[in-house]
């Protein structure tokens, strides 16, 4: 991969900025991470316990785990094997913190691996500059890098994926590849479920279409058949659907339920459906840029028209792969957060590395034009970029932070939130907090004592200052409760906790709003809010404002 150690150099550099956001903590601030508390034999367990299920698939789960057993094992011996002691343990930052890095080390390499596999795939497709600039525009991709900060699985089932494509492309070559290419398939699968949907279509065209065309290779071939019946078999082994047929089906009825129809975004209709297309567009400066967008459709009618007719339909797998996501994934679930629509944007942005490689053919003169037209077309990307590594390392947890070490010592503060979105609370003062639920339906944070409050009333502790969560932190909190919640919002939705909000909001309560703690960033960078777990505030309020610490 000639040429490729500058890409490769850049997207390391962007990942490796703000990849210790929010640590050391007993917890991530990235909404829907597996890490660092999914990371146990306990979450792995649940796929084989007859009749049970967990959310995810148990392959990224599975090495994530062994990666964590010797914080584990840390933590049993120095807490003993009974489960209370031990998940008490757990949580503090130590392990948690060890687990996590872990983590987000290997979705950093697994990004990287994207990256790479990109290149091979359209060096195949085209030629290796075309190989080298379409892993640039990968590599640009702001919403790519973020997702590589964390333990989410959008880059571990991205790279199975990716690398999947290449070999499918291997097998439409003419390579006896039909295994590999199946059992990547299948790896991508069982890391998270949705990566089946940009599969539906590029699998049957690169496996049975383009061989019958190009060599007349038969549907029924051994080298086929036998691959499909190791993957289907390695699937069905690890996936817990021959070992556990109940819980495998309850996790697919949940999955296609309550675990995507809950939280669609538009509306079962075609103006619904308008809407999500029409959001899905605007969001092209989250993965490049406008100008990249024009090349890259550029691109694809070139793609389409610039080979043999055989030949064409190798170079349509990549947005074959991005329109089967989009069909079958993006438009069911009714979804335009950023990470539903970042498989589309790795099969289609790609098609951009195509029409500038043409121009750089056709443009012999005079060169210095095409450099700056193509830096033009790669700034305002390269800038998204920038500002997701930014809004890490600006975070208003950070700013909460500060203000909470420099009050008194043994202060008494009451917290409202979820630890993913809380800022870390120090050590030095006595933190509560306060809910209706039962304590054994909470998510426990380490440091911080939960209290049973049915009143919803902070008053009666008489703490010094209290602290919401980023969820809590904006003004909608103060509207009637309704059955939609804000990610990872799992309680405070009840008419109690809605009236307490309002009382801090309107000053009624006899507190006041001391810290509004926002991400702020210089011209021209921006701070991103991705999928509520950046750019967003933290509100701090105080009874008595001659203690605001100083």
């Amino acid at each position: 991969m000639r040429g490729s150690a500058p890409v490769l150099g850049f997207f390391a550099t962007a990942i490796l900025v703000g990849i210790t956001w929010g640590l050391p903590s007993s917890d991530t601030w990235a909404a829907d991470s597996i890490s660092p508390r999914s990371c146990g034999l306990g979450a792995i367990a649940q796929t084989y316990w007859p009749g049970h299920f967990h959310t995810y698939p148990p392959l990224h789960m599975a090495i994530l785990t062994v990666l964590s057993l010797p914080w584990m094992g840390l933590a049993a011996a120095r807490a003993g094997t009974g489960a209370g002691a031990l998940a008490a343990e757990l949580i503090k930052p130590l392990y948690m913190t060890g687990i996590e890095a872990s983590a987000r080390a290997v979705a950093a390499a697994m990004a990287l691996g994207i990256v790479v596999q990109t290149i091979r795939l359209w060096t195949r497709l085209w030629n290796p500059r075309v190989g080298v600039v379409a892993g640039a525009v990968v590599a640009l991709n702001s919403t790519l890098v973020y997702y590589a900060h964390t333990g989410n699985l959008e880059v571990p089932y991205l790279f199975w994926l990716t690398w999947a494509l290449v070999e499918m492309d291997r097998v439409m070559a003419g390579e006896p590849r039909e295994r590999p290419a199946l059992l990547l398939a299948a790896a991508a699968v069982l890391t998270k479920d949705q990566a089946a949907a940009a599969l539906l279509l590029p699998l049957p065209l690169a496996l049975l279409v383009v061989p019958w065309v190009l060599r007349r290779a038969s549907p029924a071939r051994r080298s086929l058949v036998t691959a499909a019946a190791i993957a289907a078999v390695a699937y069905a082994l690890v996936s817990g659907a021959v070992t556990n047929p109940v819980g495998f089906a309850r996790r697919i009825a949940f999955l296609l339920g309550p675990a995507s129809q809950t939280w669609a975004g538009y509306p079962h209709t075609a103006p619904g459906a308008l809407s999500l297309a029409r959001d899905a567009l605007l969001a092209t400066p989250h993965f490049s840029s406008w100008p990249v967008a024009l090349a890259a459709i550029a691109g694809l009618i070139l793609a389409a028209k610039a080979a043999p007719a055989p030949f064409r339909l190798r170079r349509l797998v990549p947005f074959a792969a991005a329109v089967s996501f989009a069909v079958f994934f993006t438009l069911g679930a009714r979804r335009s957060e950023d990470r539903f629509l970042l498989p589309e944007s790795l099969g289609f942005f790609p098609y951009a590395a195509v029409a500038f490689g043409a121009a750089w053919d056709r443009w012999a003169s005079p060169r210095l034009v095409f450099v700056g037209m193509a830096a033009a077309a790669f700034t305002p990307a390269l800038l998204a970029v920038a500002s997701v590594d930014a809004t890490l390392l600006a975070d208003s947890r950070y700013d909460a932070e500060r203000f909470l070490q420099r009050m008194q010592k043994g202060a008494h503060v009451v917290v409202y939130g979820g630890p993913i979105f809380l800022p870390r609370i120090p050590s030095s003062l006595v933190a509560e907090r306060l809910g209706i639920e039962p304590i054994a339906d909470r998510q426990a944070i380490a440091g911080i004592t939960d209290v049973v409050d049915p009143a919803m009333n902070p008053r009666s502790r008489s703490p010094a200052a209290i602290v919401l969560s980023t969820e809590l932190s904006t003004p909608a909190v103060i509207e009637p409760p309704s059955a939609s919640k804000p990610f990872g919002l799992m309680q405070y939705a009840d008419a109690k906790s809605h009236g307490l909000f309002r009382s801090l909001f309107d000053g009624s309560l006899g507190y006041v709003r001391v810290l509004r703690a926002e991400c702020t960033l210089p011209d021209p960078l921006e701070c991103r809010n991705i999928h509520d777990s950046t750019g967003r505030e933290v509100w701090i309020y105080m009874r008595d404002v001659r203690l605001i610490p100083r």
